[in-house]
């Protein structure tokens, strides 16, 4: 033994107790494989590092492997400040200061360069001049329930409908004369009157007008709207289906009839007849034989139109089951219905459903039922190569 050896061991306190020599628990290195395909690495001890590039030169020098597409992200870091350690195996022991990192291997998230987005929103070009394709208007009604009692009754009724009338007009020549739109699509949505089949005819006694008397004044107000639009100049198209209170008879509170036996149907019939034989060159569209919903072409775009009774209030299941029977509304572009009496509008994909709300004057019997009456509604909108744009209430 050299004297330098005898020094060590006379110096030498003589510890009993070997000492903790590896990494703190749960510290080991060693690579962990996660069930996302994710890594948690955890090196040796290590000096600093100074940013990812390092890190991820350090994860590699532990043989795991960094992809393209995967970051290196640090998840844990501690410091020891006089951390036993062995440069080499045989080499002496030495207290140095050392971090320990942990750090996992993940999918890197999408990044965006900044300066190339605002460099492309400057290169943007300007939108194409509009095509020589006169975009439709369209101005929707539903739900006058003429002979209705209710508040204000039918008095109020008719006066909502000449101050949607003649709002819905206006509308129009504004947006002809800064050519936004040509041909004029009238929609009726169903529920031009009260009728008397509602409840089993239980709601007879409350109408303020008689089924001759709902029908003359519905098919009297149908007739000025048209006219109103007609000697404008533009293509006129109309289109009414019927509603529940429309049906023309019922037996024991059933329909007993065909479904396109309805009031709304004949009173539009007659205005088709008036409006020919003097002159106007309107056309018209009622449902086929037994049917209650249409579709039709405004300006490219497919526009479904029903009351909307019949869907029971799931109108995106009624749609589903009419586009697998086929049927051309079960794809239209934009769905328009009313019966339900209050402003609606819901996105189904492709798909848009509008609501109209009510032009009568609200509900006794659903006031009493805590409900609460919507502001009435009629709708006007633009349509153009399968899109709609500009809806406004009237």
């Amino acid at each position: 033994m050299s004297l330098g050896d005898r020094l060590a061991e006379l110096a030498d306190a003589g510890s009993t107790v070997d000492q903790i020599k590896g990494a703190p628990a749960g510290w080991e290195p060693g690579v962990k494989y996660e069930a996302d395909g994710s890594k948690i690495v955890t090196l040796p001890p290590s000096p600093a590092l100074a940013d990812e590039s390092g890190w991820a030169d350090a994860v590699r020098g532990l043989g795991v492997d960094v992809p393209d597409g995967y970051r290196v992200r640090l998840v844990e870091a501690k410091y020891d400040p006089a951390a036993w350690h062995r440069d080499a195996e045989g080499a002496d022991a030495v207290t140095r200061a050392i971090w320990r990192y942990r750090f996992i291997v993940e999918v890197a998230p999408a990044r965006i360069d900044v300066a190339e987005l605002l460099a492309s929103v400057k290169r943007r070009r300007k939108p194409a001049a509009p095509s020589n394709i006169a975009a439709g208007y369209v101005y929707a009604v539903g739900d006058m329930q003429l002979g209705k009692s209710d508040h204000d009754g039918s008095a109020g009724t008719v006066r909502r409908f000449y101050d949607s009338l003649d709002a819905a007009v206006t509308r129009y020549k504004a947006l002809r004369k800064l050519g936004r739109c040509g041909p004029v699509t009238l929609l009726v949505a169903g529920d031009c009157i009260e009728g008397v089949t509602s409840q089993g005819g239980n709601l007879i006694a409350r109408n303020d007008l008689t089924l001759t008397e709902m029908v003359r004044v519905y098919r009297r107000l149908l007739a000025d709207e048209v006219a109103a639009f007609a000697e404008l100049g533009d293509a006129v198209t109309v289109a009414v289906v019927p509603g529940n209170h429309d049906e023309a008879i019922r037996t024991g509170n059933q329909m007993s009839s065909r479904y396109d036996d309805s009031w709304a149907i004949e009173g539009a019939s007659q205005v088709a007849d008036v409006m020919a034989a003097k002159g106007y060159e309107v056309g018209w569209i009622f449902p086929g034989r037994d049917e209650m919903h249409l579709t039709i072409d405004m300006a490219g775009t497919r526009v479904g139109l029903l009351h909307g009774h019949q869907t029971r209030g799931k109108m995106q299941n009624w749609l589903a089951a009419k586009a697998m029977s086929r049927d051309a509304i079960g794809t239209a572009d934009v769905v328009i219905s009313g019966h339900y009496h209050h402003l609606r509008l819901e996105q189904m994909g492709p798909t848009t459903w509008l609501q109209t709300g009510a032009m009568d004057g609200g509900s006794v019997w659903w006031a009493h039922k805590g409900g609460l009456d919507s502001p009435p509604a009629a709708i006007t909108l633009i349509t153009a190569g399968g899109l709609w744009s500009g809806l406004e209430i009237v």
